[in-house]
């Protein structure tokens, strides 16, 4: 199976090693698409080592599939160049937020459409992947990139605030709790580093709840600063943050 990557970001970036490093694809058999001199080098670099061009049915012409990993209101331009005889019988994989089947088919046609969000992480097969009904071939492919789920359509763009959009927030929350550290009077890579760890060990032992409960001893310190955080209103704010991202893309 050959693929075409149209849009080489961060996204296009983390969906090509997750091919690569899922062992779904060599290198060879990797086409990427970007307007940028930047990007098309750094694919053909020794980092990616894929084949790159500026031209998107040049890319569609040599994949099975295609992963669409641009901004949505740049595909509105760019699929006024595509050749949609050229996408018979391919699979194209949307990772477009907030764009629905219903204005993609207006765009390219009635294609062979999955939608997909992936998080970042995938591109070290440890991400989370919510995708839209896939062809058998495919949905094998998605699963080896880590936490993959199948999902309705109408449900997609939850996947995409909470899991997608969730790696920024967890990264922001253990930022902070590096800068409480720092505010203590630890160098900023010390801080770094504890911060990492603890929400490490936190994801490790798993039951969080009855991690709250084991380390927030009835009187200690912890305590206090989980009833602060408590009070504080944290959960609503997270519950917020999520919901206003969902409502972006509806």
């Amino acid at each position: 199976m050959k693929f075409a990557v149209i849009g080489f970001g961060n996204l296009g970036r983390a969906v090509t090693s997750a091919l690569m490093n899922s062992g779904s694809a060599p290198a060879k058999d990797i086409c990427i698409c970007d307007n940028s001199a930047e990007a098309r080098a750094l694919a053909e670099s020794a980092s990616y080592n894929v084949n790159a061009t500026e031209d998107i049915n040049f890319a569609i012409k040599s994949a099975d599939v295609v992963f669409l990993t641009v901004k949505g209101y740049v595909f509105d331009d760019l699929a006024a160049k595509v050749d949609r005889s050229g996408l018979a019988g391919k699979t194209v994989v949307s990772c477009m937020a907030g764009e629905t089947f219903e204005k993609i088919h207006s765009l390219i046609g009635d294609v062979d459409l999955v939608r997909m969000m992936p998080s970042l992480a995938i591109a070290s097969l440890d991400g989370v992947v919510g995708y839209t009904k896939s062809p058998p071939a495919l949905a094998e492919i998605l699963q080896k990139f880590g936490y993959a789920i199948e999902t309705e359509p109408e449900n997609i763009e939850k996947l995409m605030a909470f899991a997608s959009c969730g790696l920024g927030y967890a990264a922001y929350l253990i930022d902070a709790f590096a800068v409480a550290g720092e505010k203590m009077g630890f160098s900023v890579e010390t801080a770094a580093e504890i911060a990492g760890l603890t929400f490490k060990n936190a994801v490790d032992r798993g039951g969080f709840k009855d991690t709250v409960k084991a380390v927030a001893t009835p009187g200690g310190a912890t305590e206090q600063g989980v009833n602060h955080m408590e009070n504080s209103g944290v959960r609503d704010i997270v519950t917020t943050a999520v919901r206003k991202a969902y409502e972006r893309m509806t």
